[in-house]
């Protein structure tokens, strides 16, 4: 194969996964409570895949989760999930990059920092539809984060794989 049906192929399979997940997110999570929130994956996704794939690729894929997201669930404002996740990429791929190696624990952080920031956002859409609701939205989140975190250990390993699958054929760049 060559590089650029290696990549078409790749990111063809994160697609599959990733529809999986809305599938699996849409037909089993969303009916799943506990603490009266129920798991929401998709910041995890755009997490570790930012967090294998680094800021740019993750970034890029993030934008086009927001867009499903957006289409799919209903959201404080349009297009606040297209707004956020391409962020939350960024910041999972520059933290794997610099700060973290990238390995388990490096997606359970970036995780961990796209729920924050997803948080965050809600927060100031309430602050400036003069409902000022950070206790709530921190409780509200924090919830979410702790139903949602145990997650990322599936999704990491079926996006590692691919990953690595295609990491042996990858050209070294200088």
């Amino acid at each position: 194969m060559t590089p650029r049906q290696e990549t078409i192929h790749k990111w063809g399979l994160y697609a599959l996964l990733t529809l999986f997940c809305c599938a699996w997110q849409g037909a089993v999570l969303q009916y799943v409570r506990l603490w009266g929130v129920f798991p929401f994956i998709y910041p995890i996704l755009a997490a570790i895949l930012s967090t294998l794939e680094g800021p740019l690729s993750g970034m890029i894929y993030s934008l086009a989760l927001g867009v499903v997201c957006d289409l799919t669930i209903s959201a404080p404002i349009p297009c606040f999930y297209t707004l956020v996740f391409p962020l939350a990429g960024l910041l999972a791929g520059i933290l794997a990059r610099s700060v973290l190696s990238s390995g388990f624990l490096s997606a359970l952080v970036t995780s961990m920092a796209a729920f924050v920031l997803t948080g965050a956002f809600h927060g100031l859409i309430f602050m400036f539809a003069s409902r000022p609701a950070w206790g709530q939205t921190a409780i509200v989140c924090a919830k979410e984060l702790a139903v949602s975190l145990p997650w990322a250990l599936p999704v990491y390993f079926l996006f590692r794989r691919v990953w690595r699958r295609f990491l042996e054929n990858e050209p070294t760049r200088l």
